[in-house]
Parts: C-alpha cells; structure tokens; sequence
C-alpha cells in the first residue's frame, strides 16, 4: 500500500493591498515594505476604491485610491499570520498621517489567493494569533474563479484582471530562485 507523506509545499507570492487618500503615503509604504519583505516586484494601477466588508466597517475608512503591490521574495503560508501582524504595525504609523490607511496582506499560489483578516467570518479559517485566512480566489482547469462568499471587492473587473495576471506570474516563474 502506497505511503503517504506531508510535504511543505512551495513559497506562496506575497501581495499587500493598500487603500489610502494620500499620496504620499503610497511612497512611504514602499519604502517601509522593502525595507521589511524584500522588492516589490509588481504594482499594480490604481484600483477600484476598496470596500469595506462586514466586518471591517467598524475600523475602516477607505480612502480613494486602492494599489497592490506584490512582493519578490515568496513565503511559506503560515507566514501570512507574522505578515498581518506587521501590516498592523505599518498601517498603526501610516495612520497617522492618513487615517484612511488600510492594509490587507495575502499570498498567490497556484490554486488559490488568500488574504489575511483579523475578524472572523463563517467562510474565514482561523490561522492563529487572532488572523483569519479568506480566499478570494481559486483556480479550476487554469480559471480564476470567485466564490461566492467573496466580498464585492474582488469581483470588480480590473481587480481580477491583476489578480489573475499576478497568478501566471506565479506560475511561469514558480520554480524559479
């Protein structure tokens, strides 16, 4: 009888939304993440305006402008946690200046996209440390696929056009160093 074995699977690409009014703030937050997680490899344009689901109403005011900026170095998935809580931070001290700012890391692989909340959620799975991983996306027969628990967000033209292209990125460079 065939064994079976757990096996680590491969470094997810690390992505971090970012919803803010100023623009300045948009250089401070590069500055800041590159500092911390490695290149930016990928910025997107800017984005339709973020919305705020449920459970973020209460904490979040969105300002205008919505970017995604995904990372070089990948990570292992249980990281998402570790980069939620520093996402906290930064959004802590970029608040500061705009208290619009809101962060929301995530991971791309070749199945799914995840984003990390900090409010639960019947289709969120606890990680840990109070983070809750959502995907907003999976992938059947090479499809991006939204599920229906996804906010509205996600389901916006442009944002699953990144999304996507951010996933072939994924997959054409995914066993790259």
């Amino acid at each position: 009888m065939p064994q079976e074995f757990l096996e680590r699977p491969p470094g997810a690409s690390f992505f971090l939304i970012l919803s803010y009014e100023k623009e300045d703030i948009l250089f401070e937050l590069k500055v800041m993440a590159e500092k911390r997680f490695s290149k930016i490899l990928y910025e997107s344009v800017l984005l339709p305006k973020w919305t705020p689901d449920e459970t973020e109403r209460e904490f979040a005011y969105p300002g205008r402008w919505t970017k995604v900026l995904s990372f070089k170095q990948r990570i292992h998935r249980e990281e998402l946690v570790e980069k939620k809580k520093e996402c906290l931070e930064f959004q802590s001290l970029l608040q500061k200046k705009d208290q619009s700012v809101l962060l929301i890391p995530g991971y791309v692989t070749s199945h799914n996209i995840v984003i990390a909340k900090s409010k639960d959620d019947f289709h969120r799975t606890y990680l840990f440390q109070g983070v809750y991983g959502e995907t907003v996306y999976h992938f059947s027969r090479g499809q991006l696929v939204v599920p229906n628990t996804t906010q509205s967000y996600f389901r916006e033209k442009d944002v699953s056009y990144f999304f996507n292209t951010l996933r072939e990125s994924y997959e054409f460079n995914k066993f790259k160093s």
